[in-house]
């Protein structure tokens, strides 16, 4: 290496310009004319640049090495066998309180082993008890699944959206547990369920029940319910015969039990024969409801007589 740099040095001093004195009557001339290039003079120019090469060569394997260091400190996926899961008192939903609104329960996973993993993305979730189950789904317009390092004794959460059925228990079930399947992982783990009855959703087109990315925070106050945002258009997943509950609401937060209670109402007017239009009453409120023609496919419409721009849509 020294021996390498000192010639690249030495190869840096100017190079005298040498006279090639040709016999009399015979020219030498150079490519363009003058005085040609020594033969001494060609072998210190490549003598230069071979020293350059070999300075550059010397060089270029410092930096893979690096490089590949950088890859190689990439942390591993958590394994379900380092992570500790518990319930968190961060969510909405409280224990054996059913509400009959839309609700949330957050779980913290521990890294308990010895080493800094990562996780990615949502967990798999099942609710089950007994014959029963009810799988949550994730959805590509919840929160963007983004990678969380976990140092060992460092935790991060995740969040299951849910709908607790409260007035209409066969549309429902208990669960006894919540099966959890970390991120890139195949094992599970189990948490006791303690936050009441469930509406099952698994058919239905919107359903309300839905678990978020780890790392994210998910809130479904003040209307954002199924995953939508604000006063508008709200999925409240499915009703009386698998049918999907969207309330057009100006209000938000406590659009879909109403919603249900309006659906409800109405199929039980059509399972008793009638046909619309038909009136139902809800809370004291009546509510108007036909059947309606969408671009595709026809829709049954409930319309508030009480509160202006409030409406239930029934979609298949």
């Amino acid at each position: 290496m020294r021996d390498g740099v000192q010639a690249a040095a030495a190869s840096d001093r100017p190079i005298a310009a040498e006279r090639t004195i040709s016999p009399p009557g015979r020219a030498l001339p150079g490519r363009h004319g003058g005085t040609p290039m020594s033969s001494h003079g060609r072998t210190r120019r490549i003598t230069r640049t071979a020293a350059l090469v070999a300075a550059a060569a010397i060089a270029a394997p410092a930096g893979l090495l690096a490089a590949a260091g950088n890859a190689s400190a990439a942390a591993p996926t958590c394994r379900t066998d380092q992570l500790k899961a518990s319930w968190t008192d961060k969510g909405t939903a409280k224990s054996g309180a059913p509400t009959g609104e839309q609700e949330t329960a957050v779980v913290e996973l521990k890294n308990s082993g010895s080493e800094t993993c990562t996780l990615k993305g949502q967990p798999g979730v099942s609710l089950t008890e007994g014959r029963n189950s009810e799988t949550l789904r994730n959805s590509s317009d919840k929160p963007e699944p983004k990678p969380v390092s976990l140092d060992p004794g460092k935790s991060t959460t995740f969040t299951l959206v849910f709908l607790s059925e409260k007035d209409e228990p066969r549309q429902g079930f208990t669960p006894k547990t919540a099966v959890v399947t970390p991120p890139g992982n195949k094992d599970t783990v189990d948490l006791p369920w303690k936050w009441g009855p469930v509406t099952k959703q698994e058919s239905a087109t919107h359903p309300g029940n839905w678990v978020g990315p780890v790392g994210a925070s998910v809130d479904v106050s003040s209307g954002k319910e199924a995953g939508k945002s604000g006063p508008g258009k709200v999925d409240c997943g499915s009703g009386r015969h698998g049918l999907s509950v969207r309330a057009v609401t100006t209000h938000g937060k406590g659009a879909c039990p109403t919603a249900h209670k309006v659906a409800d109402a109405y199929g039980k007017a059509l399972d008793a024969k009638k046909k619309p239009p038909v009136t139902v009453t809800v809370n004291g409120a009546a509510w108007k409801c036909d059947e309606k023609q969408g671009k595709v496919n026809p829709y049954q419409e409930c319309v508030s007589t009480k509160e202006r721009g409030e409406k239930v849509q029934l979609l298949s």
